[in-house]
């Protein structure tokens, strides 16, 4: 009775811990989410640089480089590498985060017909984020535009949206 008894115990703990294990680690996990706004500081006809701040579990700024295919109708691929970062005021969940993009695409939502604004959907995914290892980048992008003698002049680029760390 005893070695069954022994047994028993012995495969309820390990029971036990199989199904404590998944739950504690699913519980450590965290994401951290924040809204985003800035600008695009240059481009070229495929990396564009942005600036700006961030607000939500920190308060902070950040900053990214996307390389991409051309802009046009189609969407068009990000293309892994560029950066991304944030530098936090607050330590949650730190106060330096960076990471690079692995890929997503940026799709015209409007293509700006007779010198209006441009508008863009990007979808990144983010690898190597520094405190999760993996983000979310899900941003519009507008290109202001105005007509000046007969001529469409694009004069701000700004972006807005939220990044997701998890």
């Amino acid at each position: 009775m005893g070695n069954f008894g022994t047994r028993t115990a012995a495969a309820f703990l390990v029971a036990s811990l199989l199904v404590l294990v998944p739950a504690t680690t699913a519980a450590a996990t965290k994401t951290y989410r924040f809204t985003i706004s800035g600008t695009e500081v240059s481009a070229t006809s495929t990396t564009g640089r942005f600036v700006g701040t961030a607000s939500g579990t920190a308060l902070g700024t950040w900053y990214a480089e996307v390389n991409h295919e051309p802009l046009g109708v189609l969407p068009a691929a990000i293309r892994p590498g560029g950066s991304f970062g944030m530098a936090l005021h607050q330590a949650e969940p730190a106060y330096l985060v960076s990471g690079q993009f692995s890929g997503g695409t940026i799709t015209v939502n409007n293509p700006g017909r007779n010198c209006t604004n441009q508008v863009y959907t990007v979808n990144g995914s983010l690898r190597n984020v520094s405190v999760t290892g993996t983000g979310h980048v899900l941003a519009t992008l507008t290109y202001h535009r105005r007509s000046v003698l007969g001529r469409c002049w694009l004069y701000a680029a700004t972006v807005s949206g939220t990044v997701t760390l998890a």
